[in-house]
């Protein structure tokens, strides 16, 4: 194979190759690093091979970097040290990073996942005699030549299902895509999760359609933290935001909770508290750059979608490790984390619908989650914006307020039974 040209260290791609004996969860770690990636902006993808990678394998990964993108995951056994040169020569062929990923697990987890995994395969078909295949598979594999450093940067991770005893050591790691990696194997890799994710109840703020600030509930918004205390009685743990409406949401629900700053709204800065009416008047050249490129855009004194997708990076690695939550935030803050969940690319971010007064119940699947909207059938106002159709700095005040969601010029009144 020719020697590409060398690229840029910080840019050229990187091979992640998966090494370990049956059942211990290295399937779950391939797409829950590829899923991480992608989510980040990188653009990763999943190679399954049955024992280790073949001469297709890799042709298959060459044609995958040679596409622009950047991050391939081997998803194989790699049990013995030639299988795994093989890669090693692949990548410095093609001046590629290559990192090793060496799972291990004690024979209590390895029942205990074997029986997580014959749940996942009986979904995809249940023709198949899977125990018989996944047992017949083990015994046939059984050895495995440990890695050493010395092959390729190594990321060894004893797997369990309890974080406490989940651990992970590295050795030659090296730049934030590899980190990265590395943060990610710090969680289980197979747990089963069901979440549950709601903005606050619709806000004073939402009625008369300004953003940010720190608004109390308006009384429609407090009869929805009424409904959800129904709808979601007993989370193991609650998460809010540090503002108000999203505490008062969760006020009535029992469970411990913890505020945190990253579930914070998005900062809008020298737009916070103002309608979008007031932006396009005061700053309508602003207004338009933030239509233009919304996922890129940071208020001015404020922060852009790219900045809460790093805000909330922590937030996705905690959910990782927990088994049922309840999260109460904000429209931009949970566009962000359901990204995650939907698979959705970045500059999708920004147009994810989360509306108010709905619950969204998130639970694993295999390898994927799915996501069900619940409407608890609470009367609020619609947020929700599309992008315009004219998005230059000199359109009109109608073409730049077209798609602004109708709202009140002030709380409604109070209604007294």
């Amino acid at each position: 194979m020719a020697r590409s040209p060398m690229p840029c260290v910080l840019s050229a791609p990187l091979v992640v190759t998966l090494v370990g004996l049956p059942c211990r969860g290295k399937s779950f770690a391939a797409h829950r690093i590829s899923r991480h990636l992608n989510w980040k902006g990188e653009s990763a993808k999943v190679f399954s091979v049955e024992e280790a990678a073949t001469p297709d394998t890799l042709k298959e990964i060459l044609a995958h970097f040679q596409s622009g993108s950047n991050v391939a995951i081997i998803d194989g056994m790699h049990l013995t040290r030639s299988s795994r040169q093989i890669i090693t020569a692949f990548c410095s062929e093609t001046s590629s990073h290559h990192i090793l990923v060496e799972i291990t697990c004690d024979d209590a987890e390895v029942k205990d996942n074997m029986e997580r995994t014959l749940k996942f395969y009986e979904k995809t078909d249940k023709n198949i005699d899977w125990r018989h295949t996944i047992e017949e598979k083990m015994l046939r594999y059984a050895v495995l030549e440990a890695c050493s450093p010395l092959e390729a940067p190594l990321i060894a991770v004893n797997a369990s299902a309890n974080p406490i005893l989940h651990s992970v050591t590295a050795r030659g790691i090296q730049g934030a895509l590899q980190t990265t990696i590395l943060g990610v194997l710090a969680s289980p890799l197979i747990k089963e999760h069901t979440f549950y994710f709601t903005r606050h109840g619709e806000s004073k703020f939402n009625m008369m359609g300004r953003i940010g600030g720190d608004s109390g509930l308006s009384e429609r918004g407090s009869k929805y933290a009424e409904r959800l205390a129904i709808a979601c009685p007993g989370p193991k743990l609650i998460w809010t935001s540090e503002l108000e409406r999203t505490i008062a949401t969760a006020r009535a629900i029992p469970g411990p909770r913890t505020a945190l700053r990253e579930l914070n709204e998005i900062n809008a800065g020298i737009c916070e508290g103002l309608t979008y009416e007031e932006i396009q008047e005061r700053f309508p050249q602003e207004f338009a750059w933030r239509d233009q490129d919304k996922l890129k855009y940071r208020y001015p004194h404020g922060e852009s979608y790219l900045d809460l997708l790093q805000r909330v990076d922590n937030v996705v690695q905690g959910l990782m490790t927990a088994s049922e939550v309840l999260v109460v935030s904000h429209q931009a803050v949970l566009r962000c984390i359901m990204a995650y969940f939907t698979g959705s690319a970045p500059e999708d971010v920004p147009y994810i619908n989360v509306p108010l007064h709905t619950l969204l119940v998130v639970r694993s699947s295999g390898y994927d989650f799915q996501v069900e909207p619940v409407p608890l059938k609470i009367e609020c106002v619609d947020t929700y914006r599309v992008q315009p159709k004219n998005c230059s700095p000199g359109r009109t005040d109608a073409d730049a307020l077209q798609t602004v969601p109708a709202h009140f010029d002030a709380p409604l009144p109070q209604v007294i039974n």
